[in-house]
């Protein structure tokens, strides 16, 4: 059987796209497409205009074809003559039903229940999905949940006993980093004279600001920091992240020197569902002062600009505060997204719904436990043997996130802010005063995550889909049969 694969961004544009709309579905087909070479030819396609030249070509020969959209169904090319299965992730209890949103633009396609009634079948990733849509189509039609397959890790990185990595971690790689210890906090620091109102400076309206803090640099570091930055080797070619306030700094070989527990998360913060203003509010409400703790986030999107600012006007708002938050912006190879777990203790999630959440999985697959609420999609792995486990309350009203944001159409989960701090103290308590309860939360986690969407889960899964999925009309019963061999 041939499987065409097709989804927006691509491994050359991936870079830039991070952090745009949609940008996840790349990695979700490159996650798919390792599993679906085990049940036919897998021919990924960069253009959509070519798909139909190949399945008549490949029917000619006598063999199935069928297309794999990794979008969402309003972004589905419909009017092709292969067969073709959508591919989605949707965070929602509700699926899109109505066109009263102006930006649609009256498109059908806005109205989900067409493309998908189209399609015939289709391929969501939680059951949380998957219910969404049978409550719109019935409970009768063709939809599978299957999550994005992760092979087995190679080493459970947090199951080697160590919670605190021998006392330390290092971390070197190319990114923009910021770090809160060389940010210079103060609420004297949120006037900006040159922006404040816009109108020019007098020649004396600096003498009426007060002094503008000091930035601390490497060579002079706070009393009784652990962090500390030793000399590196002339040829590393590595250094500690360099002082910044409202400018993020360029790009370059960075070294970060971790002591003490590390919470990581990757986010993009203009999406607003994943609530990182609790997440960064909640650990420095915990661990104001703990300097042992630090919160590392991998944050993308497409104004980077005013991602920093925000978390910048946080920070300021919440010092002094003796833990750590590290911020690392736009776009890590897949070496350096790796070692992002490397140095990680705890993986947190701290989002109102989820369609899956891709990083809180693969962390999980490596044996990080997790700090993450068990609503929408999470529900499907999260529980108290892997995670500690977030209060969470559905039935918040909120807009379709590609809609007008005018009108409530649909629901996400409150999260319980308090239950955030606490489970932050408990972390803390677990990972340096009960070594062996972490020891078999980050075990169980790798086996979790593997029985729920391993490689052999999720080649089942697909092999189940496509014998039943209604091909006939192209495909003969020892095609369809090969599909499961």
């Amino acid at each position: 059987m041939k499987f065409l694969l097709y989804a927006n961004s691509n491994k050359t544009n991936i870079g830039e796209q991070l952090g745009t709309a949609d940008y996840s579905y790349f990695f979700l087909l490159r996650a798919f497409a390792t599993v679906l070479e085990d049940l036919g030819e897998v021919i990924p396609v960069s253009n959509i205009s070519n798909v139909d030249a190949l399945y008549q070509r490949y029917r000619a020969q006598g063999e199935a074809c069928v297309l794999l959209s990794f979008a969402p169904p309003h972004k589905t090319t419909l009017d092709l003559a292969c067969p073709i299965v959508p591919v989605f992730a949707w965070e929602y209890p509700e699926i899109p039903e109505r066109l009263e949103e102006e930006s649609w633009q009256d498109d059908p396609r806005h109205d989900w229940r067409l493309p998908l009634g189209l399609a015939g079948r289709a391929i969501c990733l939680s059951t949380h999905t998957a219910e969404a849509v049978r409550r719109s189509l019935g409970r009768n039609y063709p939809i599978a949940a299957i999550p994005s397959p992760l092979p087995r890790a190679t080493s459970a990185l947090a199951a080697d006993g160590d919670p605190l990595r021998g006392g330390g971690a290092v971390l070197r790689f190319n990114a923009v980093v910021v770090d809160s210890r060389l940010m210079g906090l103060s609420a004297d620091g949120i006037i900006d004279p040159t922006t404040e109102d816009e109108t020019p400076l007098g020649p004396h309206d600096l003498e009426l600001l007060p002094d503008y803090p000091h930035i601390r640099t490497p060579d002079a570091p706070l009393t009784g920091l652990p962090v500390q930055f030793p000399a590196e080797p002339a040829d590393s070619g590595y250094a500690p992240p360099v002082d910044c306030c409202w400018d993020l700094p360029p790009r370059s070989n960075v070294r970060l020197d971790f002591h003490g527990l590390v919470y990581t998360s990757v986010l993009t913060p203009s999406a607003g569902r994943k609530n990182w203003e609790d997440l960064v509010t909640a650990f420095c409400w915990a661990f104001r002062d703990n300097e042992d703790a630090t919160l590392l986030l991998k944050l993308t999107g497409t104004d980077l600009t005013h991602n920093h600012h925000q978390l910048l006007m946080m920070l300021t708002k919440l010092s002094p505060l003796k833990c750590r938050v590290v911020a690392i912006y736009g776009y890590l190879s897949d070496r350096d997204y790796e070692a992002l777990a490397e140095v990680s203790t705890y993986y947190v999630n701290a989002s109102l719904c989820e369609g899956l959440c891709l990083p809180l999985v693969e962390f999980l697959n490596r044996g990080i436990p997790a700090i993450a609420p068990d609503n929408t999609a999470m529900a499907d792995y999260i529980h108290e043997d892997i995670a500690f486990v977030l209060k969470s309350h559905p039935g918040t009203p909120t807009v379709w996130p590609h809609g007008d944001h005018q009108i409530n159409r649909t629901t996400y989960c409150q999260l319980d802010w308090g239950s955030l701090v606490e489970a932050f103290r408990q972390s803390y308590e677990v990972a340096y005063c009960q070594p062996d309860r972490y020891r078999d939360m980050a075990a169980q986690a790798s086996q979790v995550i593997q029985d729920y969407c391993g490689h052999q889960v999720v080649r089942a899964s697909l092999g189940e889909f496509f014998r039943i999925a209604a091909f006939e009309q192209d495909c003969d019963a020892g095609m369809l049969a090969a599909t499961s061999s």
